[in-house]
């Protein structure tokens, strides 16, 4: 039996959250089928399932499963924006596919990190998820051949010729742009000094292809995209809805043996508790559901109750004032400073922490090349006087 996700007593909230799922479960749809019939704000609905991105599957879910309960009017409104919002995903799917044909036509083959990959692998539809940003993997040799496509087809780089020495060697992606969409070329999954060392030739030996849209696309195996999944929001401290339902669509999507594969996975990368960190926040969102991960994999609910304090702050599932992992002083000392905490709490090896504490301070980033080799030398004593200039604004 699922709890109920989310103890606010807002309708909106319960509704979205509840019909973002692919498929509802029978005692979820009984559960709500009291709310719907009840007072609820639907323009509300509607603006939390867009603020949220999950509009394809909560307002399909709500003209399939309660036309009953809504009238007529309604269920065309929820017909209309769900048709335009798959139209959007489908048409955002198939720019991606032809771009990811015309590199492969000029030899640069490339895995699609997300966007589609993850409407497959989770959603089992690619007009079921919608994305912005196309994120690509390319092998760091063909890094610069891609650039000239990309440029060739009317993206502009969002960086300058002396920064792409950095960007590359930092495992940073390589961000383009045109009128319709940004495009990240990536050599490695995350950036090097957050310190999440997946290898990316095996990355590329365990790739699978899906179909999507026509088209043959190459994709992350499932064990690679979970735990990958769960490692990029806790980058960004899980500041987005829709991440929480890949998380909690891909796990009930996994086999248990796909499932004993991310956690070994995560304990050959000393990545158990950004794992069990995913974990948690599905199950806190989502309620109680049958899962393929031991229970061991859950980890101690100690060792992720302030991050998830954090993390559901961010999203918006709570009001007043926002947990903070960092005193409010302690936080004005840099823009980054509280994001890079919740990543340094996520990770349960001292070392890992170390090293990437000691690489945001000491390693150039990429803008402090314009300054040639003296402003990428005094990186950490700059940082020290924007800091002290920041708490003492800030006091």
């Amino acid at each position: 039996m699922s709890r109920r996700p989310d103890p606010s007593p807002e309708p909106e909230k319960q509704v979205v959250i509840a019909l973002s799922r692919m498929p509802v479960e029978t005692v979820t749809v009984t559960r709500l089928r009291a709310i719907v019939s009840g007072h609820v704000d639907w323009n509300g609905v509607m603006a939390l399932a867009s603020r949220w991105q999950v509009e394809p599957a909560v307002f399909g879910n709500l003209r399939r499963l309660f036309d009953a309960e809504l009238s007529p009017e309604l269920v065309q409104q929820l017909g209309d924006l769900e048709r335009t919002a798959r139209a959007h995903a489908l048409s955002a799917t198939m720019r991606l596919a032809d771009l990811v044909n015309a590199l492969a036509a000029a030899g640069i083959p490339a895995i699609v990190l997300k966007g589609p990959a993850i409407a497959i692998a989770a959603y089992g539809d690619c007009s079921r998820r919608t994305f912005a940003d196309v994120d690509l993997l390319l092998h760091r040799s063909d890094l610069m051949a891609a650039r000239d496509l990309l440029v060739t087809r009317g993206f502009a780089p969002d960086f300058s010729s002396e920064m792409v020495g950095a960007l590359v060697n930092g495992q940073h992606a390589l961000e383009f742009s045109d009128s319709r969409s940004r495009v990240e070329l990536h050599w490695s999954l995350l950036s090097r000094h957050l310190s999440f060392d997946l290898d990316p030739e095996e990355l590329w030996d365990r790739a699978v292809e899906i179909e999507c849209a026509g088209t043959r696309l190459m994709a992350l195996a499932p064990h690679h995209l979970f735990l990958y999944l769960c490692a990029h929001g806790a980058k960004h401290e899980w500041m987005l809805f829709r991440w929480l339902c890949d998380v909690a669509q891909l796990a009930r999507g996994l086999t248990p043996s796909e499932a004993q594969q991310v956690v070994r996975l995560a304990e050959r990368t000393h990545s158990k508790r950004l794992l069990a960190l995913g974990l948690r926040l599905a199950r806190e969102t989502f309620g109680e559901e049958e899962s393929p991960f031991p229970e061991e994999a859950y980890l101690r609910a100690d060792d992720t109750e302030a991050l998830i304090a954090v993390a559901r702050s961010r999203v918006g599932f709570t009001f007043g004032d926002a947990p903070r992992l960092l005193p409010r002083r302690l936080a004005a000392i840099h823009p980054y400073a509280e994001p890079l905490t919740f990543w340094l709490r996520s990770r349960e090896r001292t070392r890992d922490r170390l090293v990437c504490a000691a690489r945001f301070v000491f390693a150039p980033a990429p803008r402090d090349f314009h300054g040639g080799s003296i402003q990428k030398m005094l990186r950490p004593a700059r940082l020290a006087v924007h800091a002290l200039r920041r708490v003492v604004h800030a006091s």
